[in-house]
């Protein structure tokens, strides 16, 4: 029998669920607590199966008939005893290959429910009301509060919370090499390293030029301009492939570097683009 003395411990008796052999285990209440062994050991029957399932079953036994056909079933936590046991939250494992802007508001998705919260229940300042800052309908959503959303992450870092600013001696190492030798060393591989070169190209810059011997207005155009321009380009391909024009979007190396660290789910390609700054 569990031992009332000690109000400040969860008891287990008899736990038998999957691989529990009838185990009887005591842990402190407010503490952090780990449950360790080898796999197949039943760490997951005791936290989840055992200990969350019984405290999902006390709770749908104190909802209405009906709510329970909307909550479900809970699992037969297959105990004796469970004794002091407190209201139970249980977050489900798994891996999440987040990116750059997200924390663990945005791996657990709680994220979501206080930016719907602040947007209807927080009080909206009066020049936001007045529609000073140009805000549809002069009041906030939910999208200003995320750093996914162009309204709500900051322009200048894009919502990582750093501003990255990748220096042209790191993005053109080599300044006596020309564009189509493999000057811009930053610019990605594959087809749309190609893409960028042949929009330069289009637009009448000569990538076979030493970069050095480019001008600076120029250059400083490739490396750090924000616009994006769409380009028709016809390009020169062998007399045996396709040469049809198609249309290209010109986006500068430091703007790709920064949405590349940004967006990527590649912890590869991100530390390659944070190389250049």
């Amino acid at each position: 029998m569990p031992d009332h003395s000690h109000a400040n411990f969860v008891q287990i008796v008899d736990a038998k669920l999957h691989n529990l052999k009838n185990i009887s285990v005591q842990f402190p209440r407010g503490a952090v607590v780990a449950f360790t062994g080898v796999s197949g050991s039943g760490k997951s029957s005791l936290a989840f199966g055992t200990i969350h399932g019984e405290a999902q079953r006390r709770y749908l036994e104190s909802v209405a008939p009906f709510a329970r056909r909307l909550i479900g079933s809970a699992v037969d936590p297959q105990v004796e005893i469970v004794d002091g046991m407190p209201p139970t939250v249980a977050l489900e494992q798994r891996t999440s290959a987040g990116g750059a802007r997200s924390d663990v508001g945005t791996i657990t998705a709680l994220s979501n429910s206080i930016r719907l919260l602040f947007s209807r229940a927080g009080v909206h300042p009066d020049e936001i009301l007045d529609d000073a800052h140009g805000i549809a309908g002069g009041r906030l959503t939910a999208g200003h509060f995320s750093p996914y959303t162009a309204e709500g992450m900051c322009p200048d870092c894009q919502g990582v919370g750093k501003q990255f600013d990748p220096a042209e001696e790191r993005m053109v190492p080599d300044p006596n090499m020309s564009i189509l030798d493999g000057a811009i060393a930053a610019w990605p591989g594959a087809w749309l390293g190609k893409n960028f070169r042949e929009i330069l190209e289009t637009v009448g810059v000569d990538t076979t030029a030493p970069w050095h011997s480019l001008d600076k207005t120029t250059r400083d155009w490739i490396l750090y301009t924000d616009e994006t321009p769409v380009i028709t380009v016809v390009p020169i391909r062998e007399a045996w492939r396709t040469q049809g024009p198609y249309e290209g979007q010109w986006e500068s190396v430091a703007r790709y570097l920064r949405r590349t660290v940004v967006t990527t789910k590649s912890d590869t390609n991100r530390a390659r683009a944070l190389s250049f700054f």
